[in-house]
């Protein structure tokens, strides 16, 4: 894994590069420790809470009704690198806040992204991974399989019958197309951030520590993205000018 003390605001063409051919780019020290303090505010407050059905999940989209969180994800320093990553145009997608908790339990099955979002066309995307808790290998960090983005193929996951930390019936790639002897482990401090491409294959082991692993994901497509409406979904045109696609945009409302 590579790491990376970058200037404040921009990323270097070596890590641009790096980013298009590894599929992933690590940034040390992105953001201060505190400025995530409203996003962990958020976790304290709703871990807890019953839901039913993928909507009613207040760990997705709360960047729909939560001023904190929409400020994070659209705070110009982190649009600044996303710029350098996917253009000018941006549009805000959707975010998670994933919490996974210590003493084993779940992992993350190796999958792909992007084929996974059937209401975008292209599934291209960029997905910063804000984590609020020091990662490493103990407490489940991310892992990946580096290149395995290129072309931006789908390499055929499927819907299993096996539960895992972010779905009752996990999305899963076929054993043969993952080459896990090449997998890198993302070790991340809070205040760093990972950003990832939508096809490069990743997942997670479950967290064997007594130590929380709790992070913030970000996804962020182009203006060019053709995006199907949904009633239960919003985007959000964060930078730069909309494309004659028929997307339409959302303002935020507190």
């Amino acid at each position: 894994m590579i790491r990376h003390m970058l200037h404040p605001s921009m990323l270097s063409p070596d890590d641009i590069r790096r980013y298009h051919d590894r599929g992933y780019l690590t940034v040390s020290n992105f953001f201060a420790p505190e400025r995530l303090d409203g996003v962990e505010r958020y976790l304290q407050q709703h871990e807890g809470a019953a839901w039913q059905g993928k909507s009613a999940d207040p760990m997705r989209e709360a960047h729909y009704h939560d001023r904190a969180i929409y400020d994070l994800c659209t705070t110009p320093k982190l649009l600044d690198a996303v710029e350098q990553l996917i253009g000018p145009d941006i549009v805000l997608l959707y975010s998670h806040i994933i919490n996974k908790k210590g003493g084993g339990g779940l992992g993350v099955k190796w999958h792909q992204d992007g084929p996974y979002w059937p209401r975008i066309e292209p599934k291209i995307a960029v997905t910063a991974w804000i984590p609020l808790d020091d990662c490493d290998v103990e407490n489940g960090c991310i892992q990946v399989i580096p290149g395995s983005h290129a072309g931006h193929v789908d390499l055929g996951q499927r819907a299993t019958g096996e539960r895992d930390l972010i779905q009752d019936h996990a999305v899963a790639l076929p054993d043969e197309v993952v080459d896990a002897k090449r997998a890198e482990n993302i070790i991340l401090n809070r205040g760093d951030v990972s950003f990832h491409d939508s096809y490069i294959v990743h997942g997670s082991q479950p967290n064997h520590s007594n130590r929380r692993r709790a992070a913030l994901t970000v996804r962020y497509v182009p203006a060019t993205t053709r995006i199907q409406p949904r009633q239960d979904r919003k985007q959000y045109l964060v930078r730069g000018n909309p494309t004659n696609n028929g997307n339409e945009y959302m303002h935020f409302v507190e």
